[in-house]
């Protein structure tokens, strides 16, 4: 039997570039599903392009590091805007419980607002929601939902989360990225997964056309070798010949 492989390209709604980065490697290449920032610049612009390629499952990429919140956050937010200190506040075991609760409800809503339907699965940016404090807020409300929840097995074993009813994939690949990105990158993490007996596999990924806002990331032009990789017609032969069939959460 095949095996489902997950292509989930995160950042929908970063920026034009990025979304029609998404489109394209959806259209031409093995991209099968995405994950939305609904407090991004160009949320409204992803969700109408969305539209038009009801093939690409759309999932909730959760925020709590960009941009701003939708719900009121005093205690995480500085001049109203959400960054990176989370990591900080969580070491320091000051995170506001309540109100992550209350923006992951916002945001969820937000999301079934823009594109008429509830998300195939739940992530995070920066995977903030596999910081311990943070996972059982967000697993009990994907399974209130009845939506899937991308899991990181390795950190969910280090920190000793409870996982037992979430619907997710049997393994997650966040190794296709950085400075190094290539097809056989990709099939590595393909190789990697066979090897662990996993019957279902997400690979992230984020690519996307540079424009202004990607220009001014941290992670910007390994998007575009990202996109020239899962856009080539070898990389999809090669993908087929290991046995995977193209899927999404719903398959899981």
């Amino acid at each position: 039997m095949d095996s489902v492989l997950i292509v989930n390209a995160d950042d929908f709604g970063l920026s034009k570039g990025q979304n029609y980065g998404i489109v394209d490697a959806c259209r031409h290449g093995i991209v099968t599903s995405t994950t939305a920032l609904v407090n991004g610049a160009e949320i409204e612009h992803a969700a109408q392009l969305s539209r038009s390629l009801p093939e690409l499952a759309v999932g909730m990429h959760f925020v709590l590091t960009l941009g701003q919140p939708l719900s009121p956050m005093p205690s995480l937010t500085r001049d109203g805007l959400l960054g990176k200190w989370i990591w900080e506040m969580a070491e320091a075991d000051a995170l506001p419980l309540e109100e992550i609760a209350r923006e992951l409800d916002c945001q969820y809503h937000r999301f079934v607002d823009l594109f008429g339907y509830e998300p195939t699965h739940l992530d995070s940016h920066h995977h903030v929601h596999m910081i311990p404090q943070i996972f059982p807020i967000v697993a009990a409300y994907a399974k209130a939902k009845g939506v899937a929840l991308r899991v990181d097995r390795g950190l969910a074993a280090l920190h000793q989360l409870d996982t037992d009813g979430i619907r997710s994939s049997d393994g997650f690949a966040s190794e296709f990225y950085g400075d190094a990105i290539s097809e056989a990158l990709f099939l590595q993490t393909l190789d990697n997964s066979i090897a662990r007996g996993e019957r279902s596999l997400e690979v992230m990924c984020h690519p996307a056309f540079v424009d202004n806002t990607i220009m001014g990331s941290a992670y910007c032009y390994p998007r575009l070798a990202e996109l020239e990789v899962l856009t080539s017609a070898s990389l999809k032969q090669a993908v087929s010949a290991k046995g995977y069939r193209p899927g999404t959460y719903r398959d899981v």
